[in-house]
This record gives structure tokens, C-alpha cells and sequence, in this order.
């Protein structure tokens, strides 16, 4: 019978990529995680993880064992979900920009799940301004937007710089203005980078206008024009741009999480718990 804390253990480095940052998530020592790990590997009988640089790469058996591990400790959570009085099974409304959505949400809803197999999540996709005025009217339980002036009771998560970013293929035509791909005239960015372009005016064009990410990173990726982003949503294929090109520096960005009037339920409290760990071990990660 396999032991779905020592399961819980082997995903977390799995997920992480070292054992020192799987103790961070599962909230153990790191020789506590070590011995969760020798221990499977006696009871299995077989190697499950050989070192590579500072981390820990899968074997071909470790491999094998992710998808029976993420099935036994889903299960587990579900019979407690649906046996016991404390498992959550009703549902909660999030707001997020799809930008957001893009780099954080798949892991904030993973990390949900498995904790809360049983609860609901409706998931809107918005501006933060929009998203803002959608919490504040009740429609929506929570939302984790950008910070922006005029709004109050902001729990930040994260702060961090602006960047310019382009495709790797980007060039940019010696005398030319850099084209830009921006979002909508309520994008706090967008705002950012017009604020930021002032003293330098004739640098850039804006060429692209969308209030979908979706659209904005296929035009990015295309390299058919520059944008900006935050640091941690600076993915491959991306390069940073900047002074050698006439760009000005970039402001910080703050993201936070709202939520509803009143007294949040459990779902929505438990979710606001995901979103903290989650992009907690995304800085953690990005700060090692």
C-alpha cells in the first residue's frame, strides 16, 4: 500500500524540480522529503530520482509512477471530500486577466484541486478594472488582478518591474520606431508604457491593440512587434529589450487579490490560500 504522504513528497519534486523546494511546498524538512523518497523506493523497488546539477531529474521509473501518484492522492481527497464534514464541495467565482491566466492559472487550479476535488470553479477572464468593479458589485467572490489607482483593500502578492520584451526573431529597422503591441485603453500597462514613452517621444508606434492576451502574444511571438510584461511572465522563445534600443525604464507592477463585501466563504477562502502558495513558489523558484 503505497503512503500518499510520501506520494505527495514525490510530486511536490516532481512539480518543483528540486527536493529542496519540494520541502518548501509540503511544508516538511528536506530530510523529511529524502526519506519519504527512500522509502518508496524500498517498497517499489526501483530508483525514482538521480541528481542533475543542484536538482533531481526522473528516472524512467519515476516517470512511470507520476500519473498512478497525482490518480492515488486525487482519489484520497475526493473520499475525504465526500465522506467528511470538513471536505468543501460547493463553488467559487474567480476573476483573473487572461495574461495571468496564461502563466499562473493551470497551477492555481491544480494546487486547488487537489485539495478541493469537489468545489466548482467558475473562472472569469477580464481587465483588472473590469474585474475590480465585478468584485465590488458581488459577481464575482475574488479576483487576483494588477493594483491600480482608485483601488482599495488590495492584498498584494507580488511586486516586480515592467520589462520590454520582443521575439527572439524581433529586429529592430535602424531609424525605424519599434512596433508595439499593447492591450486595451483600461489596461494598467498599457497606461505604464504611455506614461513611460512621453519624454521619449517618436521611439515607438503602437501597432497592435487587443484587451485579449491571446491575441497579443501570437502577434509577440510572430515577432511582428515588441510589448511589455513582468519579469516572471518573461517565458522562452522572449528576449528583453531596453536602453541599446531607446527604451525608457518601466514602472513596477503590483498583483494583489481582491475580494467580495462580506464574509468570504470557505471555497473562496481556501482558493485565496491556493493563489497565495502558488505564486509564492513561483517567486521563491524565480528568486533561486
Amino acid at each position: 500500500m503505497l503512503d500518499t504522504d510520501q506520494l505527495r513528497s514525490f510530486l511536490a519534486i516532481v512539480d518543483s524540480g528540486s527536493f529542496t523546494k519540494a520541502a518548501e511546498r509540503v511544508h516538511k524538512t528536506q530530510s523529511a522529503v529524502s526519506m519519504h523518497i527512500r522509502r518508496l523506493e524500498e517498497q517499489l523497488d526501483c530508483v525514482l530520482f538521480v541528481k542533475h546539477g543542484r536538482g533531481a531529474r526522473l528516472t524512467e521509473e519515476g516517470e512511470r509512477l507520476i500519473e498512478f501518484a497525482r490518480r492515488i492522492v486525487q482519489v484520497e481527497a475526493g473520499a475525504f471530500a465526500a465522506l467528511s464534514r470538513k471536505g468543501l464541495r460547493g463553488a467559487v467565482r474567480l476573476g483573473i486577466p487572461d495574461d495571468y491566466a496564461e502563466s499562473f492559472l493551470a497551477e492555481i487550479l491544480a494546487h486547488y484541486n487537489r485539495r478541493h476535488p469537489l468545489v466548482e470553479v467558475l473562472v472569469v477572464c477580464e481587465a483588472s478594472t473590469d474585474l475590480a468593479l465585478q468584485v465590488a458589485a458581488g459577481a464575482l467572490d475574488l479576483a487576483l488582478i494588477t493594483d491600480h489607482q482608485g483601488l482599495r483593500g488590495v492584498e498584494l502578492l507580488r511586486e516586480e518591474p515592467l520589462v520590454w520584451v520582443a521575439a527572439e526573431r524581433f529586429r529592430v529597422e535602424e531609424g525605424a520606431p519599434i512596433p508595439l503591441a499593447l492591450g486595451s485603453a483600461t489596461c494598467c500597462w498599457r497606461r505604464a508604457t504611455e506614461e513611460a514613452l512621453e519624454a521619449t517621444p517618436g521611439v515607438t508606434r503602437a501597432r497592435f491593440f487587443s484587451k485579449n492576451f491571446t491575441a497579443i502574444g501570437t502577434v509577440l511571438r510572430a515577432g511582428l512587434a515588441a510589448t511589455i510584461l513582468p519579469t516572471s511572465m518573461v517565458g522562452p522563445g522572449l528576449k528583453l529589450l531596453g536602453r541599446a534600443e531607446g527604451l525608457p525604464e518601466l514602472p513596477l507592477t503590483r498583483m494583489g487579490l481582491i475580494h467580495a463585501p462580506g464574509r468570504p466563504s470557505e471555497e473562496a477562502n481556501a482558493l485565496a490560500d491556493s493563489i497565495r502558495q502558488t505564486l509564492g513558489a513561483e517567486a521563491r523558484q524565480a528568486a533561486a
